[in-house]
């Protein structure tokens, strides 16, 4: 299923946009950047897929779905904690992975193996042992969609709640926000 789409910043030159979406067997959230066709403009070359993350995922459900770039030309990543009821794996709160995170990756170093770059700026990059560098903000139940404002250059994000209450938050970086 296909949950997100972002177009590169650069794309006028580059020809770059990046997909998330949600593949089986074995069941994973996946960001691929694809390129445009070299021979119409208005389709993508379907041979030009390079998986950048691709994450198991326990569950079907709660896989976030948003790939966005930021005012600082970074791809955030929303990936929720997994699916099930509760977060039976307690992935919310376990920053040694990247379920239930925002993440922030640096996409312009992507190499033919899909290998990006972790910006150094990151509040776990080389910072923490026990979290993932790339993880921006966590203890997210399943961060839906989000965008920046446009005048303050807060990042907003709908967050997905159990039985009565959903949310809207400012991510800031770092936050654990409490699933």
């Amino acid at each position: 299923s296909l949950l997100g789409l972002a177009f590169d910043p650069d794309y006028r030159n580059n020809g770059y946009f990046y997909v998330y979406y949600s593949a089986s067997g074995p069941r994973c959230s996946v960001v691929s950047r694809f390129s445009v066709s070299r021979t119409d403009s208005a389709l993508a070359d379907p041979n030009s897929e390079r998986v950048i993350p691709e994450i198991p995922q326990p569950y079907a459900n709660h896989n976030g779905g948003q790939v966005l770039f930021g005012p600082d030309g970074y791809l955030y990543i929303g990936l929720g904690d997994g699916g099930a009821r509760d977060d039976p794996h307690g992935n919310g709160q376990n920053r040694a992975t990247l379920l239930g995170s925002i993440l922030r990756i640096d996409v312009g170093t992507v190499d033919e193996k899909g290998v990006y770059s972790i910006p150094s700026d990151n509040p776990f990059a080389g910072r923490d042992s026990e979290a993932r560098g790339e993880i921006w903000a966590y203890g997210l139940r399943n961060p839906w969609r989000f965008t920046f404002d446009r005048e303050t250059g807060d990042l907003w994000a709908a967050d997905v709640g159990q039985n009565r209450l959903e949310e809207v938050d400012i991510i800031v970086a770092g936050r654990n926000y409490g699933w």
